[in-house]
């Protein structure tokens, strides 16, 4: 179990510089674009983004996780966003750092509104529920900076934008 965490918390640090380097993109200027009016704006994504890192911290220190209450942060600058990122990644790094495998088997419940939507191992969380939806939603952002005619920078390899082999 404790290879499961490792490889799992060395995935997400190598995804953080690409989105870094994605979030780096935006700026106060286009917070409220949308692509579509059922769309959120390129702010409330990009904010999304920065703060799902932070969701292996929800996954590991807590049993479960209840979405759905509260309101949303309102996103007033580009800066307001690379911040909660780096907090983000430090809160993911902070709670990897004391997950026992004995934790990490363990069982763990997403709610919504209080109803059970699933549950699922801490490991299965962690791949679904942090890794496989920041790599979702960063996709979005790119496609939003390029409607934006942003350059969107390198994540898996050149971009139209960037292309370090030519």
């Amino acid at each position: 179990m404790q290879e499961l965490i490792d490889s799992i918390h060395d995935e997400f640090h190598d995804e953080i510089p690409a989105t870094r380097r994605v979030l780096e993109r935006v700026t106060d200027e286009n917070l409220s674009w949308k692509p579509h009016p059922k769309s959120r704006s390129l702010g409330e994504l990009a904010f999304h983004v920065a703060n799902i890192p932070g969701m292996a911290a929800k996954i590991i220190e807590n049993d479960e996780y209840a979405a759905g209450a509260g309101t949303p942060t309102q996103v007033t600058s580009a800066d307001q966003i690379r911040q909660a990122f780096e907090k983000s990644v430090f809160d993911a790094d902070r709670a990897f750092s004391t997950l026992t495998p004995e934790k990490a088997a363990a069982e763990w419940r997403f709610l919504f509104r209080d109803k059970e939507i699933f549950r699922k191992k801490r490991t299965a969380a962690l791949r679904t529920n942090m890794l496989n939806h920041l790599y979702h939603h960063r996709g979005q952002l790119s496609v939003y900076l390029r409607l934006l005619e942003i350059p969107v920078p390198m994540v898996y390899g050149p971009t139209a934008d960037e292309n370090p082999f030519i």
